[in-house]
């Protein structure tokens, strides 16, 4: 065998041998109900901290430091997965036309959410923490800023435990933003 062959074949084995695992957050829909003033709402941005944006699963040490879950990656870009969660979360609460950013529809919708992320970490034995805040602005000009804290607890630290707690902690932030629209 000619030595560029060999070594092309073992390159391509070597790629395949050591693929991560893409892990998908299961969504669960809220059966939450809120009637809301707002009758469409865009959601204009969700920011997370830069641990969180990488495709590589983020967990902290009981020391504080950050690494991430062995041989599993997220298997969709954690704002556009959050951001989605939302969508279908908000749209089940309200029965409302809820999208994200940029608004699909003709005019502009009675509201726009922005949502930023202070914290989205599962902690060595406390679950995950989910922290920020989110502002609503209505088309009047009326609006508001509000903190969230959610701790969901985590069935086991590995890919489906932390997808699972990932699709809690999204699904409770929903339902709180609901109660604002």
């Amino acid at each position: 065998m000619k030595p560029i062959a060999a070594l092309l074949i073992a390159t391509a084995l070597w790629g395949c041998a050591g693929d991560p695992a893409r892990v998908v957050v299961a969504p669960e829909t809220s059966t939450m109900t809120v009637r809301t003033t707002a009758r469409s709402v865009e959601i204009k941005e969700v920011s997370l901290p830069a641990y969180a944006k990488e495709d590589k699963i983020a967990l902290q040490n009981a020391d504080g430091s950050v690494t991430s879950l062995e041989d599993s990656i997220w298997a969709d870009e954690p704002e556009r997965a959050m951001t989605n969660a939302l969508v279908r979360n908000l749209t089940a609460i309200t029965g409302r036309q809820i999208a994200a950013s940029p608004w699909p529809l003709r005019g502009f919708p009675d509201a726009e959410l922005s949502v930023r992320v202070e914290q989205m970490l599962v902690q060595a034995g406390a679950g995950l923490l989910l922290t920020g805040q989110y502002a609503v602005g209505f088309e009047s000009g009326a609006g508001q800023i509000k903190p969230f804290s959610i701790t969901v607890p985590v069935s086991a630290t590995d890919q489906n435990g932390v997808a699972q707690a990932h699709d809690a902690a999204w699904r409770q932030l929903a339902e709180r933003i609901a109660k604002d629209l």
